[in-house]
């Protein structure tokens, strides 16, 4: 088995997890705050029995590689482990880290922050955190839950733990420290020009689709549809480009059909022609 491993993807998982690493000594365990994932289990018993995070995270990440190896593909799986192994290592080396902030509401911002960076280079890397990840793919496969919806649960349930541990305060703070990571995490992921899918339904789909491949150099592809009322046939097009070519797109269908119906959705991320190489 040939694993396609690349060293950019490596020191991307390196770069996020030291990342992850200063964030939690510096800003998490600086205002007692929760995480999800295995970290979140880690720091409920820090809080509670005074364990290291830096052992148990990497006890029961690699427990759980074990148990999940063949939920995940080979090349992932590796990332993985390597994730897992620097982010215990990174988080050991900062445990004395302390920049002594007594402030919730900084400690609370730059945690988010810098773990969501960190996150989004792990993910844009190919890897995956580990813990709850692996977790959410064994449920997918056995039942007709989402992996999405399977990790945002668990994740849930490790949150909500916390309570039993931490002041309520402490509980709301982590939830907005998730939603700092989420976006900061989607900014990383997505880069400083996300992507946006275009669909279009328009008579003349056929010359915008040549007019956007000759302004843009975007390729799009025309599918076979059908009226829901008036049930006639129509070709409709579909097209993705960086949010900056986003006008110049809505031009060149004005320009053909004034009364063309466009739905724009947001992507989250692109592969291949053009886009990011899939490695």
């Amino acid at each position: 088995m040939v694993y396609r491993i690349h060293l950019k993807n490596i020191c991307f998982c390196i770069l996020g997890t030291f990342l992850i690493a200063i964030g939690i000594n510096t800003f998490v365990i600086a205002s007692n705050l929760g995480e999800g994932g295995t970290v979140g289990i880690s720091l409920n018993l820090k809080y509670t029995l005074g364990w290291s995070p830096a052992i148990t995270s990497f006890i029961i990440n690699v427990i759980l590689i074990i148990i999940g190896w063949k939920f995940l593909s080979k090349t992932t799986a590796v990332y993985t482990l390597i994730t897992v192994i620097s982010s215990s290592l990174f988080i050991g080396l900062t445990e004395n880290l302390t920049l002594n902030i007594d402030s919730d509401f900084i400690n609370t911002v730059f945690s988010g922050v810098l773990i969501g960076i960190g996150s989004g280079f792990v993910i844009s890397a190919r890897s995956t955190l580990g813990g709850t990840s692996v977790i959410a793919k064994i449920i997918n496969k056995y039942s007709e839950i989402k992996t999405s919806q399977a990790l945002f649960i668990l994740d849930t349930l490790i949150v909500v733990s916390f309570l039993l541990v931490l002041p309520v305060q402490n509980v709301l703070y982590t939830i907005v420290m998730l939603f700092i990571v989420e976006k900061s995490m989607s900014f990383v992921i997505e880069g400083f020009n996300p992507k946006k899918a275009i669909t279009i339904m328009s008579a003349y789909n056929a010359k915008i689709s040549r007019q956007i491949n000759q302004e843009t150099g975007r390729g799009s592809t025309l599918l076979n549809g059908e009226g829901g009322y008036g049930q006639k046939e129509s070709k409709i097009l579909y097209v993705v480009v960086p949010q900056n070519q986003l006008s110049q797109i809505k031009k060149i269908v004005n320009i053909y059909d004034e009364n063309a119906f466009l739905v724009i959705h947001d992507v989250r991320d692109v592969l291949g022609n053009g886009f990011m190489k899939v490695q």
